[in-house]
């Protein structure tokens, strides 16, 4: 800019605002194996619309400061100007632990954009991802790997980490004391919180039994552990939650909605002297966990967990046929939810083919239906160790047995669910799995294959197939269906030299 040596200077621009004195650029998201992606055809189900709002809820942490500070109450605001912050470059490293149990899975589209969310907030150094295995498929992996633990630095008391957990808290693991004790040491170094992908109403069904505590922060960003405690006094909690005082020297755990309500609640605890309000789980110094509700099924390793129902303790009864399961979840689902099960009940079963099947025939449906279908305890985990990352022609659930038959049964018009079902699988699959093609034909002629070639690969495809003629016997031709069910079961009595597939 030019001026005349003469002139007086005119400023004509406000100051350069100066409380960005550090570059803030948003990290690359990191590649995407968090979890297996369908192919550019599919169509692709969008997040829960609230989750990216809830990851920038965390931009209340900017101005944090990483150095130990006391809290002191908030300054009355004076007259004049109020002077910037002062500026810092990003010291604080959040870390995010993922629960990729098979429940976890109708929820793995929103939890990709929250991650994807959080990594364009600048002021977050580094952003590692933990994976937290709260079902154990393979019996040799442990709850979390050692590997990604390290690399996230958990253990650098000098570094400053703002650690969230994401899950449903329904795997088996959440049930014993070991998770929630080494959640509980973290949080003695680094301020710690759960986020529940589930609504605040449906908690109880998990494994995570919160109470309301008022909380505050004595250290700005300081540990739980430095968390000073509170019993709420309103008399109306009391026929809800009893006012029992928190044992000393115990770790206070919040556990928030993914919602920015509840995160922004979460980060006015961690830089305000103000006392808040959080529901949380409070684990003893010993390693136990405030008491929970009984009424849990034993967890099997196969099993795909089912939430906590809240009843009084029974005797040990049988085991439950495949009926009495049905017509049990039916009874309690939501509407659509039912729905969505009986058509389901007519396809090979992983995610991205539930998805796929909710988005075409039950467009209303969203991830709390399917995740109420994948924690309904009518499933089980086969062909894998690992269902996040199992690709998109792979079979990873299959209804316990007897059940898919008894939801065939209940469909409305089973011969049109059927081959609505059977078109999309015909459509989206057969380019990767040739033994589904001509499946819509199939059903509805009423035509079952008199000849197949049963291999590992297309088994449980084979048997999808089987049940749905099976469940059509008056007008299909039964002895076809017969020889199909003879020729299934003797592969897998073991009547064949082929072999497992090995990997994932």
């Amino acid at each position: 800019m030019n001026t005349h040596p003469d002139g007086n200077w005119l400023i004509t621009s406000t100051p350069q605002d100066n409380r960005r004195q550090f570059s803030l650029r948003p990290r690359p998201f990191p590649a995407p194996d968090l979890f297996s992606e369908p192919p550019d055809d599919w169509p692709r189900p969008a997040p829960v619309p609230a989750v990216p709002a809830a990851a920038s809820a965390l931009r209340a942490l900017e101005t944090l400061d990483p150095t130990a500070q006391a809290n002191t109450p908030t300054l009355p605001n004076l007259p004049g100007a109020s002077p910037y912050p002062r500026a810092r470059p990003p010291a604080w490293d959040l870390v995010l632990i993922i629960d990729t149990g098979a429940s976890m899975a109708a929820w793995y589209d929103s939890i990709k954009a929250f991650v994807e969310s959080a990594y364009k907030l600048a002021h977050f150094a580094h952003i590692p991802v933990i994976s937290l295995h709260s079902q154990g498929f393979d019996p040799t992996r442990p709850v979390f790997d050692e590997t990604e633990v390290g690399r996230a630095g958990l253990g650098d008391e000098t570094r400053k980490k703002i650690i969230l957990v994401i899950t449903d808290a329904v795997g088996p693991a959440w049930e014993g004391e070991p998770l929630k004790s080494r959640l509980a040491d973290w949080a003695a170094v680094h301020p710690l919180a759960v986020l529940h992908v589930a609504p605040h109403p449906h908690w109880s069904r998990s494994a995570l039994a919160t109470r309301p505590l008022n909380l505050r922060s004595p250290e700005l960003g300081g540990p739980n552990t430095t968390f000073e405690v509170q019993t709420p006094d309103d008399a109306a909690l009391d026929t809800l939650v009893p006012a029992e005082p928190v044992p000393a020297n115990s770790v206070v755990i919040p556990v928030l909605e993914l919602s920015k309500r509840w995160i922004e609640q979460w980060c006015r605890l961690l830089n305000s002297s103000k006392w808040v309000s959080q529901q949380a789980i409070v684990v003893t110094p010993d390693g136990d966990a405030a008491e929970v509700p009984d009424g849990v099924e034993p967890a099997d390793a196969a099993r795909v967990p089912r939430p906590r129902v809240p009843a009084p303790r029974q005797e040990a009864c049988a085991e439950p046929t495949a009926e009495q399961r049905v017509v049990e979840f039916l009874g309690k689902a939501l509407g659509d939810t039912c729905e969505l099960t009986v058509l389901l009940a007519a396809a090979p079963l992983n995610r991205h083919i539930m998805q796929l099947i909710a988005y075409h025939l039950m467009p209303r449906t969203g991830p709390e239906h399917l995740a109420e279908i994948l924690s309904s305890g009518l499933l089980q985990v086969v062909n894998t160790n690992d269902p996040r990352r199992t690709p998109y022609h792979r079979i990873v659930f299959d209804f316990l047995p007897g059940v898919r038959m008894q939801l065939l049964s209940r469909q409305r018009d089973g011969r049109r669910d059927c081959y609505e079902v059977a078109q999309l699988i015909d459509r989206y699959l057969s380019p990767a799995v040739p033994e589904v093609e001509g499946l819509a034909v199939r059903i509805r002629q009423l035509t079952p294959p008199d000849s197949v070639d049963v291999t590992y690969e297309n088994l449980h495809f084979l048997e999808v197939e089987r049940d749905i003629f099976h469940a059509r016997i008056p007008h299909a031709r039964a002895d076809t269906v017969h020889r199909l069910g003879e020729t299934i079961d003797r592969f897998k009595r073991g009547e064949t030299r082929d072999q497992p597939p090995t990997g994932r």
